[in-house]
């Protein structure tokens, strides 16, 4: 499949929100049965994902968009901090409608797996399949946040904290020992190595295939929408409406390791748990062929 940004720029519309605040930018590529991409953050965009979406592009058309208060999505100034979970639901409602599909296959990363499963709690007749890569936990309730928090700021300092994997990254990129004589560039590709690669990757040296940060995210509306779901739990839907569910998750991935926290439903037969091994919560760019593999079984239903 060839120029893909092309097709970025060549395939983009523009959804009106239902409450008139807003246009989400839509845009499409690939070929072949529709998957919807919700992206991480929240606040951040939907561009960092295209890579790994390469090898699925003859089997399947993604629909790719900025949500609400993102970027290419962008909400009026100062009305960041009104953006709600519910909100992002209904949009994504609005697209199903607007793009004539009775049921939606979704693949969600990060706060996308959140996203997912809301809409899946809130119209469970309209999801054909969910795929959840880097994944947030199926439950969250008052009485396990503070320690999921806790472990979560426990692994988040240990990634950070590779110091020899960070360094030779340094190295490698030809900064100069004192950061204080960075150009403008190098401050950015300093940052990336520093700090964007250690957390999401295993491989630190991959850092040049990490993309989006930076001007790329909204804190304003990432931290709105965060602090409207103090809780969450999928689990009744998963009983009273099954779907096939395939959850994508690299060993290293700090929101959870192994997909620990699923492991229950994937005993029971509930979901699909696929760990990618020597992986972070990047899991293409660490492991881009054993990623391909599952994200190709989790969207076919093999």
């Amino acid at each position: 499949m060839h120029d893909v940004f092309n097709q970025v720029q060549q395939n983009a519309w523009y959804l009106p929100t239902t409450d008139h605040v807003a246009k989400l930018f839509v845009t499409e590529i690939g070929q072949g049965a529709p998957v919807v991409f919700l992206h991480g953050g929240p606040g951040r965009d939907f561009h960092y994902i295209i890579d790994a979406l390469r090898p699925q592009l003859e089997q399947h058309a993604f629909v790719l968009y900025d949500q609400r208060g993102s970027v290419l999505s962008p909400v009026p100034a100062g009305t960041e901090g009104k953006l709600t979970m519910r909100q992002m639901v209904d949009d994504l409602e609005a697209l199903r409608v607007a793009l004539g599909r009775d049921r939606l296959v979704l693949f969600g990363h990060s706060f996308g797996s959140l996203l997912a499963m809301a809409y899946y709690r809130a119209h469970p007749a309209h999801v054909e399949r969910l795929v959840l890569a880097g994944s947030l936990p199926p439950v969250m309730d008052k009485a396990m946040a503070d320690a999921y928090d806790k472990a979560l700021d426990q692994r988040e300092t240990a990634m950070m904290s590779r110091e020899d994997a960070i360094a030779r990254a340094l190295a490698e990129a030809g900064l100069p020992s004192d950061k204080g004589r960075d150009t403008p560039r190098q401050a950015r590709m300093r940052l990336r190595i520093r700090y964007n690669a250690p957390l999401d990757l295993v491989h630190v040296e991959r850092w040049r295939q990490l993309t989006s940060g930076g001007i790329y995210y909204n804190h304003a509306a990432g931290a709105a929408i965060a602090a409207s779901m103090p809780a969450w739990d999928v689990r009744p839907a998963i009983a009273a409406h099954p779907v096939p569910i395939t959850v994508i998750q690299g060993d290293s991935d700090y929101l959870d390791p192994s997909g620990h926290l699923w492991s229950a439903l994937a005993k029971a037969g509930k979901i699909r748990l696929r760990v990618i091994r020597d992986a972070g919560h990047r899991a293409w760019i660490d492991q881009p062929q054993a990623f391909a593999e599952a994200l190709r079984d989790g969207l076919d239903g093999h």
